[in-house]
């Protein structure tokens, strides 16, 4: 696959991730129709999860098994259907599904999310006796969240929380026209590098690159907004890893290019705002 191909492929599939977490799991479906490969295979499954099609999810993982034998997403993802599918066939909830059986789809859904929940979160059975141990255990003491501690700041900075995420844009495009940043934007990034240093071991970070709306000129060194909003999350990727200290492989990148820009008000002419990137910090080693 080409660099211009696989640079659009990657806004596909970035578009579709958007839209997913937004609820529009339809529109995120028909995005990705066409599409192949592992990564496409395991966002369709989560997706397809998270709507409590298990059946759909399972084969999904299982493909992306087949592709990428002994990937952890998918052993993770097809370990949890099973046992919610193992809860669902125990007697204590036969009375439960039974009755959302009588109320329709969305009461499936909805149990389906319950016996997520009762999974997922390692609860002990209901009347299990506690195992009393021989000697006495002291419980280690939590990590500490890197997230929850992060307090970021500084001019041109516009930080937004969600769970388990940090989401930074800009207030002032980073780059001319082009893919290089102008000093006030490599100011804004290596202070951002700055504050990330302390949990450069504890962080992930996704550089997503944006353009403004406004078509690449023909010869004027991009093939299209894809490949030009990629160097972009490229180029700002370095800059924060060499100011945060944060290893390589805890980066990924992707680009919308015109698609979903930070200042949607973008017209014909091109908003210089959206020449820029955001930048999402979670957990290292979350997903």
């Amino acid at each position: 696959m080409t660099a211009p191909a696989q640079a659009v492929r990657e806004v596909t599939v970035a578009q579709a991730r958007a839209l997913a977490r937004a609820g529009r799991y339809a529109e995120a479906e028909e995005l990705l129709e066409g599409e192949h490969g592992a990564v496409v295979l395991d966002l369709k499954a989560r997706m397809y999860a998270q709507q409590g099609r298990l059946d759909e999810a399972d084969r999904c993982w299982a493909e992306v098994a087949a592709i990428s034998p002994g990937d952890p997403g998918a052993a993770e993802g097809r370990r949890r259907i099973a046992q919610i599918r193992a809860a669902a066939a125990s007697p204590r909830r036969f009375v439960l599904a039974r009755s959302a059986f009588r109320l329709g789809t969305a009461a499936v859904v909805l149990l389906a999310f319950v016996m997520l929940a009762d999974v997922w979160l390692d609860r002990d059975e209901p009347g299990a006796p506690a195992p009393v141990p021989s000697t006495p255990v002291t419980s280690p003491s939590p990590a500490p969240d890197p997230i929850a501690a992060l307090r970021l700041k500084g001019s041109g900075l516009h930080v937004e929380r969600r769970a388990g995420e940090i989401e930074v844009t800009f207030e002032r495009g980073l780059f001319r026209r082009d893919a290089a940043l102008t000093p006030r934007g490599r100011a804004v990034l290596a202070n951002l590098g700055r504050q990330l240093r302390p949990y450069a071991d504890q962080v992930s970070v996704t550089v997503i690159g944006h353009t403004d709306r406004r078509a690449v000129h023909p010869g004027g060194g991009y093939a299209s907004n894809a490949e030009l909003g990629m160097l972009r999350a490229t180029v700002v990727r370095e800059v924060l890893r060499s100011s945060a200290r944060i290893p390589t492989a805890q980066f990924s990148i992707s680009t919308l290019a015109g698609l979903l820009p930070p200042y949607p008000g973008d017209g014909a002419s091109g908003d210089p705002r959206n020449r820029t990137v955001s930048v999402r910090i979670s957990a290292a080693g979350g997903r």
